[in-house]
């Protein structure tokens, strides 16, 4: 009995062995049917929600939308990490500083804020640093991505529009910042430095001779186009990093 127990128990496992095979076989290509829908779908999304924009917008995936692209949704993490990230940094670096000035609205308010606009300058020579961080761990990241060559295509041009263009513009942003502010520094510090031999009346400076006058005059003619650049990157930035 246990001789044919035995044998029985073996038949089952031949005969179940196929079997299971089988949907095993069926349940993996069912699995794989999926990528094409995923990839055509986060393909479409990438034209459409990035691509075809005018301007840079970043959507959060909605819970449906991470069903529907997949795994895919993990490559398009690495495009919203980064803007998370982004944000924060410009939040507690350019925020305060683009208030600061534009809280200097006379010649009195520059002398009272001088000592914070030299924070700021000082500050703002490390903040290029994090930007490139982030940056190279995007395209780290990036880098490690396989993907077929149809997805490959329209996602490296969404990676270029989303990280590659709003961090080059962020990095010119940061060089250009820490001069503009040394500037405004020296500017304030040049006018205190005059006592009684300037005049101060809102924002017009009278100075008590024409080498004074000279000497603020070059300060002036260093600062106003470095200061105008900044303004028109920072504009595109904020255009791009949403």
């Amino acid at each position: 009995m246990m001789h044919s127990a035995t044998r029985t128990t073996t038949l089952h496992r031949a005969f179940l062995l196929p079997f299971m095979l089988l949907l095993m076989i069926f349940a993996i290509s069912g699995c794989g049917d999926k990528e094409p829908a995923q990839r055509k779908a986060f393909i479409d999304f990438l034209q459409t929600r990035i691509l075809d924009k005018p301007v840079l917008a970043v959507p959060q995936l909605s819970e449906a939308q991470q069903k529907e692209f997949g795994d895919y949704s993990k490559d398009y993490a690495i495009i919203t990490g980064f803007h998370h990230q982004m944000n924060i940094e410009l939040d507690s670096s350019l925020v305060p500083v683009f208030a600061g000035m534009n809280g200097v609205n006379s010649v009195n308010n520059l002398l009272e804020q001088r000592d914070d606009l030299k924070k700021m300058a000082d500050s703002s020579e490390r903040w290029k640093e994090k930007i490139t961080l982030l940056k190279t761990q995007a395209d780290t990241q990036h880098a490690a991505l396989k993907q077929p060559d149809d997805l490959k295509k329209v996602y490296d041009q969404a990676y270029n529009k989303t990280i590659v263009q709003p961090s080059a513009i962020t990095e010119q942003v940061f060089d250009l910042l820490p001069q503009v502010l040394n500037l405004i520094v020296e500017k304030a510090d040049f006018i205190k430095s005059q006592g009684k031999n300037v005049t101060i009346t809102g924002n017009r400076l009278q100075f008590a001779n024409q080498k004074q006058l000279d000497k603020y005059n070059a300060i002036q003619q260093k600062l106003v186009p470095l200061n105008a650049q900044l303004m028109q990157l920072s504009r595109q930035m904020q255009q791009m990093v949403r």
